[in-house]
């Protein structure tokens, strides 16, 4: 069904939560840490996956100006990085343009597709032999040959740029066992949410039948019901994962080749490597443990230009009516059969309502323009616009106020989309954990999920019935049209999920290892570090042991561990003035406290001053 799968893009974490973070991995020396206020983002090209990267590196140009950004991932991200590149330096023209690296080979798409698998499968037990026998393949497509290239092409970009953390992309296996092969700081932005990663370290009695299993689109809770069903599922994947012999030969390879734990399915989390999700209060299934360690930021959308200066004409359109966007991603063609079903339903929708049908569409295969027939008044008189690309991002499309709603297939970033901009959905899911999404969009009350009862085939009815429930004024649409603008009114009312990601990478890229070296170099009698906290001035209570900063190495996650003395001297607190409005980036420091357990204390701008 897909010559482009721009990757099972949203499809592929979820499937893994129990497995990725069921462990951590062993100990390791302190991470190294390179130039100061150098970050290197290493991702999968395909949208699905590296958007939140995208985000969170134009939100880094636009608030933290003197970082510099490198960005290595596949020569078909080069022009949207470029992009936001060039338009986040419109924002803030003291940033330097993201460097791009390219890299050779096969993206992970191409990869899968050259498989020739089919993808399509059922939601629950119908499905999960599917979901089964394709996981090892989505764990890591490449070749051994292929994945050590990539390694090695990774390790010179790594050497060159050293950076001062590595920001990664969880489904780029290649990428992560560079960077801890050579056991640099990194950190991770994954487009998913708490329950698609932490399901495997939740209470062991709740993770069978509280939680949807992957690919069972049960709600949350999972109903009386499902939960037998929801246990074999369940099984089904531990079993999948703890035996994987389509691997084996790959990883004794990699293994020869000098990498000590590739493709490993356990312990991608780290205590020490920072974990950053889309995890929206409300949005998602809740969970009962997060580790300390992991930022929930929200929807993490791109900031393109406005829709009107990417495509004025199109930004003219939209005003003149209400706009429904029909757009399932960019893995989707549509078969003659679904081209006809949904062809069918919006005629219906346009018949029934005053809307207008902004509606993304590419074929698949060869057959005539037959389909079209039931919409010929539409597109003659200008409420239906059909095209196989979209120049505005969707983000930007949604941010005109002009479309009241949206129909996608189920992806992670779509469905976090509409929310951010408070929006009802349909979600049309076709495979794996897409079904998850389009039950949590029933239970956030938020969306609909088309074509249930037939899933993953379409009819035009069902598909009409869909459409018109959110946007009939019945009570449905109401409902859910409620629900989703409070809830995108609350993520518009906090900080935005790029700038959330933006300030958790800045910490890492701002404060390095060194740090033990420069309390050598400056006094052997050491006496304080003073921290100021700008503005108010107020200082930090020192807690003692200033004697103890002596040689004192960085504590965990690279930040600063000192001991504070509060210093009372009106002349210096002038000084400390002076020096912060000199000063425009935020440090953070670790305050290593008596039971030696790390605490963060966010200050305002302010350099480190050694007495």
């Amino acid at each position: 069904m897909f010559t482009r799968l721009i990757l099972l893009t949203s499809l592929l974490t979820a499937p893994l939560a129990y497995f990725l973070i069921g462990e951590t991995s062993a100990q390791h020396p302190p991470y190294i840490q390179g130039n100061n206020k150098t970050v290197l983002f290493i991702t999968n090209s395909e949208h699905g996956l590296s958007n939140v990267h995208l985000a969170t590196a134009s939100a880094l140009l636009e608030k933290y100006p003197d970082i510099q950004i490198h960005y290595a991932s596949f020569p078909n991200a080069k022009q949207r990085v470029e992009r936001i590149s060039s338009f986040s330096r419109e924002k803030a023209p003291e940033a330097s343009d993201i460097v791009f690296h390219e890299l050779k080979g096969l993206t992970f798409a191409q990869t899968i597709i050259k498989e020739g698998r089919s993808f399509i499968s059922p939601p629950g037990w119908a499905g999960i032999a599917a979901l089964t026998e394709h996981i090892q393949l989505w764990l890591s497509p490449w070749t051994s040959e292929d994945h050590i290239n990539l390694v090695q092409e990774l390790d010179t970009i790594i050497d060159h740029v050293d950076p001062a953390v590595v920001v990664l992309d969880v489904w780029y296996r290649p990428a992560i066992d560079v960077t801890r092969k050579k056991n640099r700081q990194h950190a991770f932005i994954s487009p998913n949410t708490l329950v698609d990663h932490f399901l495997g370290i939740q209470p062991l009695w709740n993770r069978f039948w509280k939680y949807p299993a992957p690919s069972s689109g049960f709600a949350f809770p999972v109903p009386l019901r499902d939960i037998p069903e929801n246990v074999y599922m369940n099984l089904r994947c531990i079993y999948s994962f703890m035996f994987t012999p389509d691997l084996s030969a790959k990883k004794a390879f990699l293994k020869e080749q000098g990498l000590d734990q590739p493709i490993n399915l356990f312990g991608i989390h780290r205590p020490d490597a920072p974990w950053i999700t889309q995890n929206t209060e409300g949005a998602m299934v809740s969970v009962e443990f997060v580790p300390p360690n992991v930022t929930c930021a929200g929807p993490i959308l791109l900031s393109g230009a406005p829709a009107a200066q990417q495509d004025p004409e199109l930004a003219a359109w939209l005003k003149r009516s209400p706009t429904v966007l029909i757009s399932l991603g960019t893995a989707l063609q549509y078969d003659q059969s679904r081209a006809v079903a949904m062809a069918i339903a919006i005629a219906e929708l346009l018949s029934k309502s005053d809307v207008q049908v902004l509606w993304k569409f590419n074929k698949l295969g060869e057959y005539s323009d037959d389909f079209l027939v039931p919409l010929k008044p539409y597109l003659g008189g200008g409420r239906l616009r059909a095209s196989n690309w979209l120049v505005p991002d969707p983000s930007s499309l949604l941010e005109t106020g002009d479309i009241i709603a949206s129909v996608h297939h189920g992806g992670s970033s779509c469905y976090h989309e509409a929310i951010g901009a408070g929006l009802p959905q349909v979600v049309l899911p076709l495979w794996a954990d897409l079904y998850n999404y389009a039950a949590l969009a029933e239970t956030a009350g938020v969306g609909v999920w088309g074509c249930k009862a037939t899933t993953p085939g379409w009819t035009s009815d069902c598909l009409a019935t869909a459409l018109l429930q959110l946007v009939d004024g019945g009570q449905v649409s109401v409902s859910l049209t409620r629900h989703a603008k409070e809830l995108g009114d609350k993520v518009k009312a906090g900080d935005k999920g790029r700038d959330i990601a933006a300030r958790e990478i800045a910490k890492l890229a701002y404060l390095r290892l060194e740090f033990g070296k420069l309390i050598k170099q400056q006094s052997q009698e050491l006496s304080y570090f003073m921290f100021a906290q700008c503005g108010s001035l107020s200082y930090p209570d020192a807690t003692g042991y200033p004697q103890a900063m002596k040689n004192r190495e960085v504590g965990t996650k690279g930040y600063v561990t000192a001991a504070e003395k509060a210093l009372g001297n009106p002349a210096d607190k002038a000084q400390d003035q002076a020096d912060c409005e000199a000063i425009n980036h935020t440090y953070v420091v670790l305050i290593e406290h008596k039971d030696r357990q790390a605490h963060a204390q966010q200050l305002k701008p302010r350099d480190m001053v050694g007495g």
